[in-house]
């Protein structure tokens, strides 16, 4: 028997990265046809992958429509963002004293390359960087729960950032938002390092909803 689990991941992660990458846009319809094309496959592996990517919140499949990618509503996003603002403000309070200079300094100086990309309207650059500050927070907790909830989340909140980024504003305030609360760590300023966190995700919050929220 053919081991098809690979082929299965390369077809799931492929049309992850077409829907996170806004390739495909929200509300669009799966072509089946033309991406097995277009991958060179069968149909089997696109459904497994399609099953995989409802799972994960980016498709749903209407039965006798088809399959189209998840367009968020107002629900959808407000709670993604409340989940993530409770557990990521935890993260932060416990590992909190498990961030050295060194990695402070680090973030810093990957957070001044962000807005260098940005300004090169590197996109990818800038995403990148983002998800490995939240991701140290994170990390960081050493919080097994806090890694499973957050990790359901991921792609999501990676989606909600690429479709709020329709200018370079936006990702750049955030970016200097992230310098903030790392200065107030830097300080050893819980509090205001919390303050902050929650300030930003709310924004973030209130950007998707304006862009994508329903009455």
């Amino acid at each position: 028997m053919i081991d098809t689990s690979n082929l299965t991941d390369r077809v799931y992660l492929e049309m992850r990265s077409k829907i996170i990458n806004k390739e495909l846009e929200p509300g669009e319809r799966i072509n089946y046809d033309l991406h097995c094309e277009e991958m060179g496959i069968s149909p089997t592996p696109l459904r497994y992958a399609i099953n995989r990517l409802q799972q994960d919140g980016l498709v749903e499949v209407k039965p006798r429509l088809g399959t189209f990618v998840s367009r968020p509503n107002s629900k959808n996003i407000m709670d993604v963002y409340d989940v993530r603002k409770a557990v990521e403000c935890l993260a932060l309070d416990l590992s909190f004293d498990s961030f050295s200079e060194q990695m402070v300094d680090d973030l810093l100086r990957e957070v001044n390359f962000a807005s260098k990309h940005l300004l090169e309207d590197n996109y990818q650059g800038y995403f990148s960087i983002d998800r490995n500050f939240h991701s140290t927070i994170i990390n960081l907790s050493k919080n097994n729960y806090i890694f499973k909830i957050m990790g359901s989340l991921e792609y999501l909140i990676q989606w909600f950032s690429v479709l709020t980024s329709k200018n370079v504003e936006r990702p750049y305030s955030s970016n200097e938002q992230h310098k903030e609360i790392l200065f107030a760590i830097q300080r050893k300023d819980r509090k205001k390092a919390e303050e902050l966190l929650e300030e930003h995700i709310e924004i973030a919050k209130r950007t998707m909803l304006e862009d994508y929220g329903d009455a």
